[in-house]
């Protein structure tokens, strides 16, 4: 007599299935797989945006720290060629890092400096006092320093372009040495 081994599972079948996956479960974990890339993918450009617009900010911000800084550090009769000039021209990198002259074309930024009020240039800064009085500080100047994210250094800051973000920031300057 002839036995037969039987798989302990399938008693009745003569021989069990190969082991492995099903065409429907294949197709759900594509398609279950699929949704999460388009939906990474789908971040992307938003996240890409908000990396450059940080990097902006922080560029901006070190070319406004670095210019108040020079101001600060120079001489309060000329106040770093501001009070002659009137204004000040300055070139950056996409770093925030301000260029020499032979180094144009790797200009990002550019940045003007003047006084927020001319006015300001003898007599010092107006201030609110106690109960809403003003009273002028001889010793403090508020400078304004735009910013534009462009390349031209000829950039018409009174009148930019639609298209032109200028930022603007003011900074007071105090007078440190006498």
């Amino acid at each position: 007599m002839k036995t037969t081994l039987r798989h302990p599972v399938c008693i009745s079948c003569p021989r069990s299935r190969a082991g492995g996956f099903s065409l429907v479960e294949v197709v759900l974990a594509v398609g279950i797989m699929a949704l999460g890339v388009v939906t990474i993918l789908g971040l992307l450009p938003h996240g890409l945006e908000m990396s450059r617009k940080t990097a902006n900010e922080q560029a901006e911000t070190r070319i406004v720290d670095n210019i108040v800084g020079e101001l600060q550090a120079t001489d309060w009769d000329s106040l770093g060629g501001i009070l002659t000039a009137g204004s000040a021209l300055y070139q950056y990198d996409d770093q925030g890092l301000r260029l020499g002259t032979s180094q144009q074309q790797l200009t990002t930024y550019v940045a003007r400096v003047r006084l927020e009020n001319p006015a300001e240039r003898n007599d010092g800064t107006i201030l609110m006092g106690k109960e809403n009085s003003a009273v002028r500080n001889k010793f403090l100047r508020r400078v304004r320093i735009d910013v534009a994210a462009t390349q031209s250094v000829q950039f018409n800051f009174d009148s930019p372009p639609p298209a032109a973000v200028v930022k603007r920031f003011t900074s007071l300057i105090a007078k440190m040495r006498p």
